[in-house]
């Protein structure tokens, strides 16, 4: 990547990270001298700040891909009720599922911001060098592997044109953001629910 490209793709990280924690808010119940939104800023990015693409030059997949799957839905898979269901961008490319304990981020990849398309996509990521080795999740869509670094790895998996990344953490009692010990199969579970949800 040449520098303009590494600036520009250092710009997008912090743009998508800030929209991210901006659109964080405090789960109903929470006692309100503990927000959770002001963990967000100060925590680890969320699962925004890891892709090496914009949510924002993302184009949705369907009108409303947050209505895909509901807060039951995914409560179901998480264990925990969904308490807060939010679309930070607006325009469907990124859903972000919370309960007390845990946020899921969902986000819905069309276009790629100077990548080919969706396999130079998962291509490019693969081989990005940041985080361990990318873990293969055989049998999933058209192509699926965990990114990321031991305390927190993403699912992506494409189908067809589209990526769709899977990230779990949970909230601590300080409030601060952390990956939950089985967050690898919870975001294998969300992933193949909203696999039997497409066309």
């Amino acid at each position: 990547m040449n520098k303009i490209g590494m600036f520009q793709f250092i710009g997008i990280l912090i743009g998508a990270s800030l929209l991210a924690a901006c659109g964080q808010a405090s789960a109903p119940g929470a006692a309100s001298a503990n927000p959770i939104a002001p963990a967000v800023a100060s925590a680890a990015p969320l699962a925004t700040a890891s892709l090496p693409s914009t949510v924002a030059n993302s184009i949705p997949v369907s009108g409303d891909n947050c209505a895909l799957l509901s807060k039951d839905d995914v409560g179901k898979v998480l264990g925990e009720t969904v308490v807060d269901l939010r679309d930070p961008t607006k325009h469907g490319t990124l859903c972000v599922y919370q309960t007390q304990n845990l946020i899921l981020e969902l986000t819905f990849l069309h276009t790629f911001s100077g990548f080919a398309n969706s396999v130079d996509y998962m291509q490019k990521v693969r081989a990005d060098g940041i985080g361990d080795t990318p873990l293969d999740v055989p049998g999933l869509a058209d192509g699926a592997f965990y990114h990321g670094n031991a305390k927190y790895r993403m699912l992506f998996v494409r189908k067809g044109e589209i990526v769709y990344t899977f990230g779990v953490r949970n909230v601590t009692a300080d409030q601060s953001l952390s990956s939950p010990d089985n967050a690898q199969a919870l975001e294998k579970g969300v992933a193949d629910l909203l696999l039997t949800r497409l066309p």
